[in-house]
């Protein structure tokens, strides 16, 4: 009984005690709580802000990819050419050269503002009745022009944005081939004609490096600077190929059916290649010197004929090695057609003997036809001041300031192959030109500062003509 009254009293102890002390427990389960809870509120906001976060970041994406294209790199490099803008009251119109459906080709005079010089251009003008979309594509062949830069091409000089556009390039003074072929039959032989296969295939070489399809290669097409120097003109048809192109398919409109190879005539597919056939019938133009391709036959049944097998015949001047050239040009599969590059080295090889390839009777005897004797050149020279007039390649020459500075020595050259005999010396305009065995050297006159610095600007190519035209004649004796 004892012992029953002692643990009833020790449970009445503890359970006094427990209801005297209960905050400690409150607290506990109070901050215990809030720690859960603040565990809680980190734990969202750590995740609305991460959503926040990625969904920014989303957003952002989103607007680069609408705002900037995607880097898609070629591989081209980049084009570096310069677009000169010429102002109308630089350019003095003097006549019509030519003229077709939409614009017409004027002989004129482009003076430099500032300048003197009086510099022979063509500026070829738009119609006022052509439309917008010429005026595009008159745009896209200055581009292109202004792209090319080789000694066979012809060279665009600038554009002025008049009312009507205005394209001005060089002058050629003696016309196109075909015409200067046929007014001087009499007096091209072997070599310059074999010359001009070269300088026609070099020029197109450097288009097709260029992945430029000329489209409209033809005699017409050449122009004749001098009898020894020619350019490939009328870019108005050529097309740039970007860098994954290998052919250009052309819209509707006229085409020069009978310079064109099959695939062009049946699917207006234009390749490098296909202006390889256009260069064969070039060169069939100036073998016959200025014969018609295909003379009398309809341009409808040019695509038969061709597909028949028949081919323009061989001209009489021409050896079997030069026609079979021609031959391989007008081969029905693109592929097997030759490359300009080959083109080129072949008519080179046969330049270097050319009365071996072609048989012109009296080649021995023929002159050089003279630069004065073209009726176009003729024309060109009537009702025009000849006074300071320079040529447009002339003209751009760039400075020669990296060029080695003029020797201050008075002393003649001595001629290396002559052991103690100076070589005849000939001074123009304070210039010195020694005619030697192994060529022609000229060094500025030291007595002359003024002479010296106009030798080395551009503009005293005026004040050369005449030492050029005698240094000419030297080299050709």
């Amino acid at each position: 009984h004892k012992t029953r009254r002692t643990t009833t009293s020790e449970h009445s102890k503890q359970s006094e005690v427990l209801h005297l002390h209960p905050t400690p427990l409150i607290a506990a389960g109070v901050i215990g709580g809030l720690f859960v809870v603040v565990i809680v509120a980190l734990g969202v906001s750590i995740y609305i802000r991460r959503k926040s976060i990625k969904k920014k970041r989303a957003l952002r994406r989103f607007l680069e990819t609408e705002l900037v294209e995607p880097l898609t790199p070629s591989g081209t490099a980049p084009n570096q050419a310069q677009l000169r803008i010429l102002k109308e009251t630089e350019l003095k119109r003097v006549k019509i050269l030519g003229s077709g459906a939409f614009g017409t080709v004027y002989k004129g005079i482009w003076v430099p503002e500032g300048e003197t010089v009086k510099i022979p251009v063509a500026i070829k003008i738009l119609n006022e009745t052509t439309g917008p979309k010429v005026n595009v594509e008159l745009m896209d062949e200055a581009l292109i022009m202004a792209s090319m830069e080789h000694p066979h091409l012809v060279r665009l000089l600038g554009v002025c944005l008049s009312p009507t556009i205005q394209l001005v390039t060089q002058l050629m003074p003696h016309g196109c081939l075909l015409d200067y072929v046929h007014e001087h039959k009499d007096n091209i032989g072997s070599q310059l004609l074999l010359n001009w296969c070269v300088q026609i295939a070099k020029g197109m070489m450097y288009l097709e490096e260029r992945r430029l399809v000329h489209r409209d290669l033809a005699a017409r097409n050449v122009l004749v600077k001098s009898p020894n120097h020619i350019k490939i003109t009328d870019f108005g048809l050529a097309r740039l190929l970007d860098v994954n192109e290998k052919e250009y398919n052309a819209d509707g409109g006229k085409m020069p059916i009978k310079w064109m190879a099959l695939e062009c005539i049946h699917y207006r597919k234009f390749t490098h290649q296909s202006d390889v056939w256009s260069y064969g019938v070039t060169i069939w133009e100036l073998m016959t010197f200025g014969g018609k391709p295909y003379d009398g036959i309809p341009t409808r049944e040019i695509p038969d004929l061709l597909e028949k097998g028949e081919r323009l015949p061989q001209p009489p001047i021409c050896t079997i090695d030069v026609y079979m050239v021609m031959v391989k040009c007008w081969m029905i599969d693109a592929d097997s057609r030759p490359k300009f590059k080959e083109l080129a080295a072949e008519f080179c090889r046969m330049a270097r003997d050319p009365q071996r390839y072609l048989v012109i009777q009296g080649d021995d005897r023929m002159k050089l036809p003279s630069p004065n004797d073209s009726k176009f050149f003729q024309s060109l020279l009537d009702e025009e001041d000849l006074d300071n007039l320079m040529d447009a390649d002339e003209y751009l020459v760039p400075h020669g300031f990296n060029m080695p500075p003029p020797s201050c020595s008075s002393r003649p050259h001595m001629d290396s192959n002559r052991v103690g005999a100076p070589a005849p010396t000939l001074i123009i305009c304070g210039l010195h030109a020694q005619f030697q065995h192994s060529g022609i050297q000229i060094s500025p006159c030291s007595r002359c500062l003024k002479c010296a610095f106009h030798y080395w600007a551009p503009h005293v190519q005026i004040a050369l003509s005449p030492l050029r035209r005698v240094l000419q004649f030297a080299q050709r004796q």
